[in-house]
Parts: structure tokens; sequence; C-alpha cells
């Protein structure tokens, strides 16, 4: 009878440790994400600040530093994730997060190209690549951290805590904007809000630093490194290359629509009501926008708990064959509709069809490695197809001058995520389940 009492009060403690993991890791993931989002969501406003403000090209600039960012990110995951295997997930994380906070507070006392001239260009390339190595690693530690810390049967819901973080940090960027076209208009944004925004960013990554410094031992008691050797990038690709590549095939369709459904779509909301009804009508839809990442923040839980009871494989494919069917129709809705209500509702529906792969497809990835190698395989796969064809959505748009091309480009690649999809494994136990060494 009473042998029973110390086990109960360990599992509590177990518990317990595991759910402060999850804290620990969500927190800092939040605020590199806000980091991240604050540059894609103020792109627009600051373009003119950075390039000559007469050039009809600038937009396109700084997507294409927005998509440098995700060109690097291999590096990054390279890096932190033999970090992660060697020295634990909790403290790449945590270096991960202090890069880019670094990045955002350079950014927001930057010198401006009517001061330094293309100086300042200089600036912001070098400081995307440093952002794009932090996002690399991060994603990472935080995608095994989460994974490792649920207990069998609660995985999913454990996890989904990524993608909901993931969202959280777009809903905090999106309201911050909202807040600053409140307080002001479209042209104090481009002239100092976007130096408020990417100064909070860069605060919160300290702050989130500070929180997560003293729950770090909570997490790594949790969930630590692995004890035996971890593998060199040559063994992966020589032993673990079939996840790998279906990682990156995963991903592909994946990344590129997350993208498209919470960067271009937005953003193509945005400019389509201030073209017909000038700033009033920029910031209902703002508005709607910000309010529609919350409910998209809030159904990842769903999502994650959800598939701990159905799998993850009904989800993906659910997302792939309503993708594949439905984006064309999201695109070419972005470019002409203005009224709130209804852009409200298309971005909900997108968002519950997203929320599909955004929930489980951390915890999917982390289920195909074993520890030893987990961070690194999922990092790179992760990042050399979100390289590909994730930070490039923007960019891939404008520069096709309009949505037929990018449609067609968009719904191939959820094709080749719904095929991966498919031909996920299916079963109970993952390599999640196998003994830690």
């Amino acid at each position: 009878m009473h042998s029973t009492r110390p086990a109960a009060a360990a599992s509590h403690q177990e518990r317990r440790a595991r759910v402060r993991a999850v804290l620990a890791g969500s927190v800092p993931n939040l605020v590199q994400w806000f980091n991240l989002y604050v540059y894609a969501i103020f792109a627009p406003y600051f373009r003119t600040e950075f390039f000559d403000a007469d050039s009809p090209d600038s937009l396109i600039y700084v997507y294409a530093l927005f998509a440098v960012t995700f060109v690097v990110r291999p590096v990054g995951s390279w890096l932190f994730g033999r970090f992660a295997d060697t020295r634990g997930r909790m403290a790449a994380l945590v270096a991960a997060v202090a890069l880019m906070s670094a990045g955002s507070l350079a950014l927001a006392i930057a010198p401006t190209e009517r001061v330094v001239g293309a100086w300042a260009a200089v600036i912001l390339v070098v400081v995307s690549i440093v952002q794009g190595i932090a996002a690399g690693g991060e994603y990472a530690a935080a995608t095994v951290l989460l994974s490792e810390s649920g207990t069998r049967g609660h995985r999913g819901f454990f996890a989904s805590f990524q993608g909901a973080t993931i969202v959280g940090g777009l809903v905090l960027a999106q309201g911050l904007l909202l807040v600053l076209l409140l307080i002001g208009d479209r042209t104090s944004v481009s002239q100092w809000g976007w130096r408020v925004a990417f100064a909070a960013g860069g605060a919160a990554g300290l702050v989130s630093l500070w929180w997560a410094r003293g729950r770090r031992r909570s997490a790594s008691t949790a969930v630590a490194a692995t004890s035996t050797p971890p593998s060199t990038m040559a063994e992966l690709l020589r032993s673990h290359w079939r996840p790998l590549v279906w990682v990156m095939l995963l991903t592909a369709g994946g990344s590129a629509a997350f993208y498209t459904a919470t960067v271009t779509v937005p953003s193509l909301f945005r400019e389509t009501a201030f073209g017909a009804g000038g700033a009033p009508a920029e910031l209902a839809v703002t508005g709607v926008v910000f309010a529609a990442f919350v409910v998209l923040m809030l159904l990842q839980p769903l999502g994650g708990a959800l598939s701990d009871r159905i799998g993850r494989k009904p989800l993906l494919i659910a997302f792939g064959a309503a993708g594949v069917l439905g984006a064309g129709l999201l695109v070419s809705t972005a470019e002409r509709e203005t009224t709130s209500p209804v852009v409200f509702g298309i971005l909900v529906l997108s968002f519950a069809v997203l929320t599909c792969y955004l929930s489980v497809n951390g915890i999917a990835k982390a289920e195909v490695f074993p520890a030893h190698v987990r961070a690194l395989g999922v990092g790179f796969g992760y990042a050399v197809a979100n390289s590909l064809f994730g930070g490039t959505a923007p960019l891939v748009y404008h520069a096709t001058g309009g949505s037929t091309g990018f449609i067609v480009y968009l719904t191939v690649l959820l094709g080749v995520t719904l095929a991966a999809a498919l031909a996920m494994r299916g079963g109970v136990a993952t390599a999640l389940d196998a003994p830690r060494p």
C-alpha cells in the first residue's frame, strides 16, 4: 500500500517536469517567431527605409532578403541540431533565441538608406543571414523538445504548442501593427513604427531568455541530450536518408502553404483594401486578420489532441487534399475581396485546413528519427525544404507578377505533401517510444 505512494509522487513530479519543459520551450519559441514575423509583416512599410524609395522593386528586394533568412536555415539547423543532440534541446533553443534577438535590436537602431546609402541594404542582408541561422536552429530545438516532453497518447497535444506559439508570434506581430496603425497611420509606421516593432522583438527575446533560465533545469530533467555520441551529417545522409527525404517532401507544400496563408494572403487583403477604401479599409482588414490569427492559434492544441485520437496521417492527408483543391481559390480571392466579414470567413476556413498540417507536422517528423539524430534530422530536413519552398513563397508570388503561375506552383507543392502524407507509415509505436540511451 505504502509502496504506491512514492511511485505516485514520482509520477506526479515527472508530469510537472514535462509541463515545465513545454512552457520553457514554448515561451522562447513564441518570441522567436514574433521576431521573424515582425520582419515579414512590416516589410511593406520599412522597404523604403533600406532601399531607394523611388524604386518600384523595393518590396521585391525586401521579400528577397526574407527569403535569404530561409536559404541559410540549413546552416543553422546543422550547427544547432548537433548542439541540441550533444548539449541538450533547451541549451540550443536559448542560444538560437539570443542570436535572433540581437538581430532585431540591430535593425531597430540601423541607419536608413537616406543616411548611409547602399550600406543600409548591406546591414539588412547581414541581419537577415544571422536571423536565418538562428531560425533554422530554433525550429529543431523547439520541435524535438516539445515532442519529447509529452507522454505516449498525449504527444500530439504537447507538441502542438509549437504550432500554437508560432502563430502566437504572428498574433503579436499583427497586433502590434494594428496598434501602430490605430495611434498613427501608414506613413508613421513606415517612418518609425517599424523600429518600435523590432525593438519590441529584441527586448521580448531578452526577457524570454531570463524567464527560461529559471526553468532550464526542469526542462533538462524531463528531456536531456542523449548519452550516445551524436550522429554526423554523413551518418544522417547514409543511415537515415529515407526519413530525411520524407521530412523534406512533407515540408515542401506545408511550408509553402503556411507562408502563403499567413504572409502573402493577409498582405494581399490589406493592400487590396487600402487600394479600394484607403486607410480606414486597411485598418478594418488588419483587425480582421488579427482576429483570424487568434483563431488559428487556438486551433493548434485542438488539432494536436485530435491527432492523439485518430493519428497524424489522417490530418496530414486532409490538409494535402483540401490544399490541392482550394489553394487557387484562396489566392485569387485575396486579390479582389475587401469586405471584412468575408475576409474573416475565408481566413478562418483556410486556417482550419492549415491546422491539419501545422499542429502535427513537428511531432510527425520527430517520430521518424531515433533520439541521437532527432534534432539534426528534423531540423535539417525541415530547413532545406523550407528554404526552397517556404520563405520564398511571398517572393515567388510578387516575382511572378500575379496569381496564375503562383497558384500552379503552390498546387504542385501541395500535391507533393499529399503524396508524402499518403506514404506515411501507420502504427502506434514510434521512435519516440524507444528507451532513451
